[in-house]
């Protein structure tokens, strides 16, 4: 009959100890929907162990036999069975998980490669399971990691330790994979006949001080001689039984051992393996949340020089169209003042038979140099702007590449990392490659003449070509073209002496006027048309760069997102999972 199974004998379970176990149920399947979310990156051996988990709590109790090859930990199997059951040597004789169950009659079957089930008509196994694990530490390096795979499903670990070479540091470092997983651990120290009494005490003081520091708990330890057991067994000597002192072992066993303490173990011992999965993917969260917030600071950084740049482009801006103002604002002063000079009373005569000589004078002195004056400055801004976007490329490029792998990388969990590492380092390569791209194939001066031709283009789009750089003399010269008619009409009636000397100061005033209206327009036409034209382009030069880092900065924003989502799942959890442990030891 078996005495324990939480599938087959609800009737044993209390009504409080059914409620846990259904608690327990959802928190694990609360811990397997939280690490879904790492998707591939979440180790499949851990969702093995999870999986395990929870069918075990299902099962029979697990006893679970571990220690190092040559501890005697078959041995002691066979005495607490009563019989040889498992093989003994003093070379590695367990290559398989063996699952010791009750039956009626002997029998082996195969669960896979490397798990056997065996059936023994033994008492011991009507309340359990004993798991007999192959040997740590031995030179078949595979026997060692079946037993560290297996030992998640333990619900209590029997580690067995030789007299003659107690607590050995592999030893140490297996305890610590077993305390790991948050089990119970018993110390069995065999082979003790091999001591006296006082170095049998001496070697119990020295394993207990040193678990309790390293590990943080003092262990129960039972010391028996497996094989002095077994002869009193079959001889059944009394004194030789009481020598190997194996009572303690079944004391222990069953009594210690009783129902409820081994539901306890059987409630608390997934508390343990859900724990420290739990714990790992926190770990996870915060290592990959540290990256996030570099990425983040990263973008921002890109950002904060986006807005520089443009903050500098219009800043410059700002200088240039200082420039080209101050061009127009002398433009108009020479034109104001050759207005004063031609147009008067005594210059009435040329104006009326030499218009083409003051048109061509007015183009020489006033107009001057201005077109190529605006055309120099506006050509200055051009290159500016271009070598500007040059090495903002370069910056990002080069920004990005130092990211691209970061200092604490080796600091991230167990061999969890996978996609996100891949993604998160194979989108900064692409978007370091795009700017890379960029600054190898730029062409100042193509780019400079493309973006002249846009300038231009958008000037003689604004209905700006008489008075732009290609035709600004002519049409201002029309004006005093209008003034010599005017004057050529008084002299043609003769009223001279009578109308010129009022005419005259009226018409130069007029014709200031308008050439002041003209400059006005044209400045404020001018101006807007490039600033439009700038602004176009310094739009288009952001809106590339943006679109070339967006599936990082779009990875970056999702994955943050999911990262926190994932982190409050898991914190949940983990609360859960505490509050369960404290309600199963209560």
């Amino acid at each position: 009959m078996k005495l324990f199974g939480l599938t087959a004998k609800r009737k044993l379970l209390s009504e409080q100890q059914e409620a846990l176990l259904t608690q327990e149920r959802a928190a694990f399947e609360g811990l397997q929907m939280a690490l879904q979310s790492f998707g591939a990156d979440v180790s499949p051996a851990d969702t093995h162990t999870l999986d395990e988990s929870i069918a075990h709590l299902g099962e029979l109790f697990l006893l679970v036999i571990a220690g190092e090859f040559n501890s005697g930990k078959s041995s002691f199997i066979n005495a607490l069975l009563g019989d040889k059951v498992v093989a003994e040597g003093v070379t590695p004789t367990t290559d398989r998980i063996t699952l010791l169950r009750y039956g009626a009659t002997a029998t082996e079957t195969p669960l896979g490669d490397f798990m056997v089930e065996r059936q023994f008509p033994a008492d011991a196994l009507q309340r359990m399971v004993l798991v007999d694990t192959p040997g740590a530490n031995a030179i078949i390096r595979r026997h060692e990691e079946l037993t560290r795979e297996f030992i998640p499903r333990a619900d209590l670990v029997l580690f067995v330790t030789s007299a003659d070479r107690p607590f050995t540091e592999s030893e140490r470092g297996f305890l610590e994979v077993i305390r790991e997983w948050g089990k119970k651990v018993v110390i069995v120290l065999n082979k003790v006949d091999l001591l006296e009494d006082d170095e049998r005490l001496q070697v119990e003081q020295f394993i207990r001080e040193n678990v309790t520091r390293l590990f943080g708990f003092t262990p129960e330890i039972l010391a028996v001689s497996a094989r002095t057991a077994q002869r009193a067994r079959i001889s059944g000597d009394e004194a030789e039984w009481k020598r190997s002192r194996f009572d303690e072992v079944e004391r222990y066993i069953f009594e210690t051992l009783d129902e409820e303490e081994r539901i306890r173990l059987k409630l608390s011992s997934p508390l343990g393996v859900a724990q420290r999965l739990c714990d790992k993917y926190l770990q996870v969260v915060e290592g990959r949340m540290e990256l996030i917030q570099q990425d983040v600071a990263t973008i921002e950084n890109i950002e904060r020089q986006l807005d520089l740049f443009r903050d500098d482009i219009a800043n410059d801006f700002h200088y240039h169209e200082t420039e080209v103002a101050n061009i127009l604002a002398d433009f108009e002063l020479r034109g104001l003042q050759f207005f004063d000079d031609t147009i008067k009373v005594t210059n009435i005569p040329r104006m009326v038979r030499d218009s083409d000589g003051i048109r061509a004078q007015f183009e020489q002195q006033v107009v001057a140099e201005v077109p190529q004056q605006i055309e120099t400055r506006t050509q200055a801004l051009i290159d500016w702007m271009i070598e500007k976007n040059l090495r903002l490329w370069q910056s990002i490029m080069e920004y990005l590449r130092r990211e691209k792998v970061p200092q604490h990388r080796d600091g991230l969990i167990g061999d969890v990392g996978g996609s996100f590492e891949y993604n998160r380092s194979a989108l900064i390569d692409s978007v370091a490659h795009s700017a890379q791209a960029v600054v190898e194939t730029y062409d100042r001066e193509t780019e400079s003449r493309a973006l002249a031709e846009e300038v231009r283009g958008a000037i003689a789009g604004s209905a700006l070509v008489g008075i732009g750089a290609v035709g600004l003399g002519a049409l201002l010269v029309a004006l005093l073209h209008t003034a010599a008619l005017d004057f050529t009409g008084i002299l043609a009636a003769g009223v001279l002496a009578i109308g010129g000397l009022y005419l005259i100061p009226n018409k130069r005033r007029q014709v200031k006027k308008q050439f002041r209206e003209r400059i006005a327009d044209l400045r404020s036409k001018l101006q807007s048309t490039i600033q439009r034209a700038f602004e176009n382009e310094l739009a288009q030069m952001l809106v590339r760069i943006r679109d070339a880092i967006a599936p990082y900065t779009r990875f970056i924003r999702s994955q943050r997102e999911q990262l926190v989502n994932v982190q409050r799942k898991l914190s949940d959890v983990d609360v859960e999972l505490e509050r369960l442990r404290d309600a199963v030891e209560r």
